[in-house]
């Protein structure tokens, strides 16, 4: 079968990222951008240069992870998605799955990173322990250590050459690192498996067999990948969809990496869709999966949750019919499983060709979400901000040469006026300048004052959702934590909460407001251009005052457009929102619980130390920093205003007018001269314009 949609989707994504580098290219040739960033202009707010386009291309990471229970059908699913063959062996336990990542190499090869010595230790302290007086996800930990700890017994005293090292390995010993009887299963950790594909550069699939983990240490990186995760796919098995083992990954895990970001598969969908007792169609499995999810969501009474989830749509497919669709005929019917399985699949659904394998695969509509998924993530830092930046320079530089333009035609009319005239353009320019000061002072304090209520208002509303967040923890820690429980069974609430906090309630508050700033900040601006319009009509008549303001307005409306508000350097030359500050307050409010706990008898003593914990996060919130850091940018704007009608054009007319007083008989010569720039720059303005034509042309290849 022919190259699948999303394998041409990723290739697509090689091909934008060259196509972009071909645009920075073209606009360095172009002398819109610099090409290394030292040559930047640190004053332009969107300055960009090609080292910067290419570096950000070159480093970005396409991550993707698959989440599920054992037996859900990943292996068969990553087989079909990413390497249209049957690589991936069958999970095997989760005691001994490892966490693997896939990723591009030059050649076929696997690294496998194993246990340290102090992780290894931790394991055998584990299986020594009994299974009498501990709870169940200490029993979990104990019969995961327990397996680990009996399979390493075949690498003997050798084990210690192992630990605390990367292996590389060729391709074809996968098996001895994640099948059942691997010899290096026991004691590894991840595998990256390295595959020469041009779709899997700058690409990272990720399956986590490990989520939900007994082994903390496999779970920890688990839930690292995750959270840079660009899509997380949980897959479920359509034959117990949304079991309690699927809600504890939902609502204990998934969260910690941003539900936003997830999207939910029902594999296997033609086992209930094909069943002689009581068959469903794939709308009854979805519905039937969020029926269960709904129910879930008010069994936990987190109406948070509950509305999170309510916009996930569950995509029903069938994994193995999609790999079936893909396979060489030939390798399938030397398969007694894959043949068996073909023969299932045509006989129920009544197919014949490979094609129509793919079709009821359903596999498509699981690739178009993730592509969906992949652009709202992606697009906008990996393509629309380089774009933007790119076509903000090319009209600055047509921006600076009208500016340019518009003097010289001032120039050439007092050129032509006579000299008894010239005091009253003096007087006239004097006029404008004190006015339109004015006009620039009062659009600042207009600013400041919009903004600075803004931010009281802002700050009231995220302190007070800091507030309900902290009360919902109280109840929690009163209502369901008795004297009976370990402060474990609340801790996962108390995550969630926190979680929900951040990335979801703070976060769209945040925007929000950045949002009203954009639209106050707007508006004030709009209403300062259409004075200032006013006042070089009436005060410089002979300038072209009408296109000087709407080249000068595009060019400040295009900043506010494509500048985040809440954006803010973290000191290491890189950029993260404003949602993303918080951790610096939150992150870690109830991990470190336990801690706290741990070492006191008394339960009413254990309620007491952690709601000071709680209390001390509501004193030690305080936006008000990064509120007032954010909206700061406002001064860029002022700064661009001012330096664009003070200092680019009433200074240089003030200059003119010295110039013309002090020529006396040069004043031919001196027109002769401007005449001549002039048709020079109407001639740059042509070329300026068609650089841009082709621009378009490049960026509509991103649209």
């Amino acid at each position: 079968m022919e190259e699948s949609n999303f394998l041409k989707y990723l290739n697509g994504l090689q091909e934008k990222k060259q196509q972009l580098l071909s645009l920075a290219n073209k606009a360095v040739e172009y002398g819109w951008i610099p090409k290394y960033k030292k040559d930047c202009n640190s004053n332009q707010i969107n300055s960009i240069s090609f080292e910067e386009i290419n570096d950000k291309l070159s480093n970005d990471t396409l991550t993707i992870g698959v989440i599920g229970q054992m037996k859900c059908g990943k292996s068969t699913f990553l087989n079909s998605f990413i390497f249209e063959d049957d690589i991936l062996p069958a999970a095997i336990t989760p005691m001994t799955a490892a966490l693997s990542v896939i990723t591009y190499g030059e050649t076929k090869k696997i690294v496998a990173e194993f246990y340290t010595k102090d992780e290894w230790e931790e394991q055998k302290m584990q299986a020594s322990r009994s299974y009498e007086d501990i709870d169940t996800l200490d029993e979990s930990k104990i019969k995961a250590a327990k397996e680990l700890v009996s399979r390493a017994k075949k690498l003997g005293a050798s084990i210690d050459n192992y630990l605390g090292k990367s292996q590389e390995d060729s391709f074809e010993n996968l098996i001895q690192y994640v099948g059942a009887d691997g010899k290096y299963v026991s004691i590894t950790k991840s595998v990256t498996i390295f595959y020469p594909k041009e779709y899997l550069k700058g690409v990272e699939i990720v399956d986590t067999p490990g989520f939900n983990d007994p082994i903390v240490s496999r779970e920890e990186r688990t839930k690292d990948f995750l959270k840079k995760a660009d899509v997380v796919l949980m897959m479920l098995y359509a034959g117990r969809p949304f079991d309690a083992t699927d809600r504890d990954i939902i609502f204990k895990n998934v969260r910690q990496c941003g539900i936003g970001k997830v999207l939910v598969a029902i594999n296997k969908y033609d086992i209930p869709y094909c069943s002689d007792t009581n068959p469903e169609d794939e709308n009854q499995i979805k519905e039937y999966v969020k029926s269960e999810i709904r129910k879930a969501c008010r069994e936990c009474n987190d109406n948070t949750l509950v509305e999170i989830l309510s916009e996930v749509e569950p995509i029903p497919l069938s994994a193995e019919m999609a790999l079936l669709s893909e396979l060489p005929m030939s390798k399938i019917t030397a398969s007694e499983s894959f043949s068996f399985a073909w023969k299932r699949h045509t006989s129920n659904f009544g197919i014949s060709t490979q094609q129509e394998m793919w079709c009821w695969s359903h596999l498509d509509n699981l690739i178009d979400a993730v592509k969906a998924m992949i652009d709202k993530e992606k697009s906008k830092i990996l393509f629309a901000k380089p774009i933007n930046a790119i076509c903000a320079a090319g009209d600055k530089i047509k921006f600076d040469n009208e500016k340019e333009f518009n003097l010289l035609k001032n120039k050439i009319e007092l050129l032509l006026i006579p000299d008894s005239e010239i005091d009253d353009k003096e007087n006239n320019l004097k006029r404008v300048n004190t006015r339109i000061s004015k006009k620039i002072d009062s659009l600042g304090d207009d600013l400041d004052e919009d903004l600075k209520n803004l931010i009281r208002k802002g700050r009231y509303e995220l302190e007070d959702i800091v507030d309900k967040s902290c009360d919902r923890m109280k109840d929690i820690i009163h209502n369901d934590w008795s004297r009976t429980k370990s402060f474990k069974s609340i801790q996962p609430r108390l995550d969630a909460e926190v979680q929900t906090l951040v990335t979801r309630k703070l976060k769209r508050a945040t925007e929000n407001l950045a949002d009203e700033g954009k639209r106050k900040m707007k508006r004030e601006i709009a209403d300062f251009f259409s004075d200032a319009e006013d006042l070089l009509m009436k005060y410089l008549p002979d300038f072209d005052s009408k296109n000087f303001i709407k080249s000068c307005q595009n060019k400040v409306q295009l900043d506010l457009e494509n500048e985040e508000l809440f954006t803010i350097q973290n000191g290491k030359d890189e950029e993260y929102g404003f949602g993303d500050l918080f951790y610096d307050i939150l992150n870690g409010a109830t991990w470190g619980l336990l801690g706290l706990v741990n070492n006191i008898i008394f339960h009413n003593d254990n309620v007491i130390k952690v709601e000071e914990f709680i209390n001390s996060i509501r004193c030690d919130f305080d936006p008000g920093p990064y509120l007032d850091s954010a909206f700061k940018k406002k001064d860029t704007t002022i700064d661009f205003v001012k330096q664009t009608f003070i200092t680019d054009l009433i200074e240089p007319i003030k200059d003119q007018i010295e110039e013309i007083r002090s020529m006396r008989n040069k004043k031919e010569k001196e027109l002769e001269l401007s005449k001549n720039r002039s048709k020079e720059l109407e001639e740059r303005k042509a070329l300026i314009e068609s650089q841009i034509k082709d621009m378009i042309k490049f960026k509509e290849m991103f649209s």
